[in-house]
């Protein structure tokens, strides 16, 4: 087995910008060295370059050891942060985040103090893993972290990094249903009112009403209402997530056979309510001339100043809208589950609610929903007692 190459790093600030500088002394004892950009100013930057250079030689060490001579030596915490790489430049910014929080924060520190190679791990580590952190965490958490690591070891069988994959002997974690709180209408109601006139007033009212996601509702872009046909389009999302440690707003046009892309009708409060805030914007516009932030204009959902409201800022304000006016305190996204059961109780069935909330399938939407629809069970027994019993039955 080779020696364990170390990379060293430091920062160097050329013109302005913090510059990651990395050497080590390769196998064949050459000293070797790499230099990437932060791309981000001296000023007030140091602890994010310092992340990222850590980073930086972490990544470069993993793929040290993966191209070498020794490469099925390859330990299974250094295997993963190769894969997690290589997979950044084949996923969404906004899925990558979430591999990289698993691969970082749960699955490394776990495997790191066992030093186990990658071609060592058994099953029986993995379904260990699994249990341990069954223990702290919902199965379907817990399923995400095999669908990282079932991923990594399905790779490195077709790189032939291993014999057999391990994976194939392991029984994958069990999602709990999954069933979404919701507001009464009441509740539902009162929110309304108080988020009238306000910057947050569309996104909300568009989960509520809708059922759209937080990312679909702040995504809602001009081009796509048709205000003369009254329809308008799910086509395009504002996602606000961790790519690389710091916080980035992604905005993405959905594709068009995805389910999530999806052509609504527009209700005449609704289209009311847009009406008005495309009126607004106009006399901010002239409000704030030069002043007024124009990369954001095509997107409904802006400030005074024009500037896309952010997710995270439209879930803040919620949670601090509710809890000032002592309403119950449940997630932003609850709105979508309550406009989707508002519409079953009032016998909207689960095909059509499929195809509002943009679900790739009837089950995803049954599985959620199916235990709001106790009203049509009562219904249907019923049914059932008068036909067996017959209607003039009484239970004693």
């Amino acid at each position: 087995m080779k020696k364990e190459i170390k990379v060293s790093g430091h920062l160097e600030v050329i013109k302005g910008i913090y510059h990651m500088k990395l050497s080590w002394v390769s196998a064949e004892g050459k000293r070797q060295r790499k230099s990437k950009s932060t791309e981000l100013p001296e000023r007030g930057n140091k602890k994010r370059a310092q992340d990222m250079l850590i980073d930086f030689q972490r990544e470069q060490e993993a793929e040290l050891v993966a191209n070498g001579n020794s490469t099925k030596d390859i330990l299974f915490t250094d295997y993963m942060k190769q894969w997690l790489e290589k997979m950044k430049l084949q996923i969404r910014p906004t899925t990558y985040s979430g591999y990289h929080d698993n691969v970082y924060g749960i699955i490394i520190p776990y495997f790191k103090p066992m030093k186990l190679k990658l071609r060592d791990v058994t099953p029986k580590h993995i379904q260990d893993f699994y249990t341990k952190q069954r223990q702290r965490v919902k199965g379907t958490t817990v399923k995400s972290y095999h669908a990282n690591i079932h991923k990594a070891f399905k790779d490195a069988r077709k790189l032939q990094l291993i014999d057999s994959n391990p994976m194939e002997c392991v029984d994958p974690p069990k999602k709990e249903p999954y069933h979404g709180q919701t507001y009464t209408v009441e509740e539902a109601q009162k929110i309304l009112a108080l988020i009238s006139d306000t910057i947050f007033e569309i996104p909300i009212t568009m989960m509520l009403f809708y059922g759209l996601r937080r990312e679909e509702a702040i995504g809602l872009k001009w081009q796509n209402i048709d205000f003369d046909n009254d329809t308008f389009l799910i086509a395009h999302t504002v996602t606000e997530t961790k790519v690389d440690r710091h916080l980035q707003m992604v905005k993405e046009d959905l594709t068009k056979n995805s389910s999530s892309y999806r052509s609504l009708p527009l209700v005449a409060p609704v289209k009311e309510l847009l009406l008005e805030k495309k009126q607004s914007i106009q006399e901010y516009r002239k409000l704030f001339r030069r002043s007024y932030y124009r990369e954001d204009s095509d997107y409904v959902c802006v400030n005074e100043i024009g500037e896309l409201i952010k997710p995270r800022t439209l879930s803040d304000n919620f949670k601090r809208i509710i809890r000032q006016n002592k309403i119950r305190n449940l997630r932003l996204y609850d709105c979508r589950h309550t406009a989707a059961s508002i519409m079953l109780k009032n016998g909207v069935n689960m095909k059509k609610i499929q195809m509002i909330l943009g679900h790739s399938d009837y089950a995803t939407t049954a599985n959620i929903y199916s235990h709001l629809d106790y009203t049509d069970k009562i219904s249907a027994t019923e049914t059932m007692k008068e036909i067996i019993y017959g209607k003039d039955n009484e239970t004693v």
